[in-house]
């Protein structure tokens, strides 16, 4: 469960950086870089679905995770 809740935040965390670096200049705005962070919001979907699939089976998240 650490490592899901670990992998959400990573991405969450590049796609946040990114589409802030971009909205501040300092980045442009890339199909590639674009696509980037869209993988990433993807992979949180995946990721989340994934946290709620388990949930439903009666896994409950640690506390502090």
């Amino acid at each position: 469960m650490r490592t899901l809740v670990h992998d959400i935040r990573n991405h969450l965390a590049v796609a946040v950086a990114n589409i802030e670096a971009i909205a501040d200049g300092k980045l442009e705005a890339t199909p590639k870089r674009l696509e980037a962070i869209l993988q990433s919001l993807r992979t949180i979907d995946a990721l989340v679905g994934g946290l709620k699939a388990l949930q439903a089976d009666g896994v409950e998240p640690e506390n502090g995770g």
